[in-house]
């Protein structure tokens, strides 16, 4: 990665930082009392809820089962508070190299506790305590940092069991630096199954938000406020767009993900059937009605909401289902082709093909939840069961009216009927495809195709200049109709135009001719 690039990321991470960072207390208060275990140092009437820094990184996407509308993944989730009652400054002796009397370890201890002293042992030589920088939690509250300190108690809401986080075992908080300004932090590793909603309507090319709420089931609204990291919060928030002239904000979004997602996961990334394409983040406040029924209970406990939208890969079904499921329609034609006379043939091609058709349509029908949605596919195989059956209504009408109408005439009307029937079903293919156009690699094929046929009009112009050379066309026609001009519009054109304008008015001047010699400070020229 270049220099500047990294900067880029260096400056963008500073600004979230700083963002994050206004959310707290300005200035390390040393004289702060402890929140306690019951927030008993934290007056929320007077400073408002606690206020809880929530970022996370999605490890991988392990299993989505729609059929239980349920999902299951690895989740690391990072909390950042101020509890400036329980941490100091940590100091550290400096090293007597060289002296005779050096620290003791009863020395060393009290140095660290007091910041400076001088030695009992010598009254000419001395040594002090330095500040790192740093800061460390205070000798009562080192053991055991949760029992004896205040922590958020986040719990998973949607989850399905009890989903304790993997390093439940860990008794300590970090203290950690966020431009400058020392927090509480703690790290935990989730492998939760929650349930959710999905949709379905659009199945196969269907997009599903997978939602992790966290909440706390000890503190309501008006001690907790959980609230994600600015990083989180802006960035995630965008659109995701594929048209043609939005290569740079699917780049921006693809680099985003890569700070949110693990790029080496298997689900979510790699090959798998659903696809994470955005992470997002929400906070709400839910209100619990059975909790308003007690008095001085508010009754809305905080939540934050990560949002990941995944998408199915379609082309596992496109391939193995539509594409086949395509071809026996096309090859219904044969029996609008095949002769009117004989009702057993036309019948056994419509018949096998119709049975085929459903067996192709259960095994997709079986991998959706029993619920009452039609989904797209569902549009698209109902509309071919119609033409199938419609096809099998004709062939049974001609074989009734094959002596009554002309042999002629109906071998015409059945001619023209296999093209309206080819006709809906290509129509009818076209629109369950469609919304392949909306995904960023019908985007990318468009731009493939473009630069193709670029590079392919410039060899073949190539080759018609070298073999006619008198069809070749004027310098300024060409300079118009290039490639460049083509591909950057009418701006690159205009500038083009503009140099070619100035350098024939150039050229049109007469040059001035040369001084034959060089002036020296005599005034006189030599050759």
């Amino acid at each position: 990665m270049s220099p500047d690039k990294n900067g880029h990321m260096t400056q963008s991470m500073a600004s979230y930082i700083k963002t994050d960072v206004s959310e707290f207390s300005d200035n390390f208060d040393n004289s702060a009392p402890p929140v306690g275990l019951d927030m008993a140092g934290h007056d929320t009437y007077l400073m408002g809820p606690k206020t809880v820094m929530l970022d996370s990184f999605v490890v991988d996407l392990l299993n989505v089962d729609t059929s239980a509308q349920t999902f299951r993944l690895k989740l690391l989730l990072n909390m950042d508070w101020e509890d400036d009652g329980t941490i100091e400054p940590e100091t550290k002796a400096k090293r007597n190299l060289g002296r005779i009397n050096t620290f003791t370890s009863e020395d060393s201890t009290r140095a660290t506790t007091n910041g400076s002293f001088r030695s009992g042992k010598s009254n000419d030589s001395y040594s002090s305590a330095y500040k790192t920088g740093k800061y460390v939690p205070k000798r009562e509250f080192r053991e055991d940092s949760l029992a004896s300190t205040w922590n958020p108690e986040v719990v998973l809401v949607n989850a399905i069991a009890d989903e304790n986080p993997i390093e439940a075992g860990s008794k300590l908080h970090c203290v950690n630096m966020l431009s400058g300004r020392p927090v509480i932090s703690r790290s935990v590793l989730y492998q939760p199954e929650c349930r959710c909603e999905f949709t379905f309507s659009n199945f196969p090319f269907d997009e599903t938000d997978l939602v992790v709420k966290f909440s706390s089931n000890k503190w309501n609204s008006e001690q907790v406020n959980f609230m994600w990291s600015n990083r989180l919060d802006k960035e995630g928030s965008g659109r995701r767009t594929s048209n043609l002239g939005g290569l740079m904000p699917l780049r921006r979004e693809s680099s985003y993900l890569k700070k949110s997602v693990d790029k080496s996961a298997i689900g979510g990334v790699g090959l798998s059937e659903f696809e994470i394409i955005k992470v997002r983040v929400e906070t709400e406040e839910k209100d619990v009605n059975s909790m308003q029924r007690y008095d001085n209970a508010e009754g809305a406990f905080s939540e934050a909401h990560l949002i990941m939208r995944v998408r199915r890969d379609p082309y596992s079904y496109l391939l193995r289902v539509a594409s086949i499921a395509e071809l026996l329609m096309l090859l219904e034609v044969l029996s609008f082709l095949s002769d009117n006379d004989d009702l057993s043939e036309r019948f056994s091609i419509s018949g096998t093909i119709f049975l085929a058709m459903v067996s192709l349509y259960g095994p997709m029908a079986d991998a959706l939840p029993k619920v009452s949605v039609v989904t797209r596919v569902d549009k698209w195989h109902l509309y071919n069961f119609f033409l199938l059956f419609a096809s099998n209504v004709e062939n049974l009408m001609a074989y009734m009216l094959r002596g009554i109408i002309n042999k002629k005439v109906m071998n015409s009307a059945e001619s023209l009927l296999g093209m309206l029937y080819l006709y809906f079903v290509i129509t009818n293919l076209i629109w369950f495809i469609k919304p392949l156009k909306d995904r960023e690699e019908y985007t990318l094929l468009l731009v493939w195709l473009e630069d193709r046929s670029e590079l392919y009009k410039e060899k073949l112009e190539w080759v018609v200049g070298k073999v006619l050379p008198w069809r070749k066309k004027p310098k300024k026609e060409e300079e118009e109709g290039s490639p460049t001009n083509k591909k950057w519009g009418t701006a690159v054109g205009a500038v083009v135009r503009m140099k070619n304008g100035i350098t024939k008015k150039n050229s049109n001047e007469q040059p001035q001719e040369r001084p034959r010699g060089v002036a020296f400070s005599d005034g006189q020229k030599r050759e």
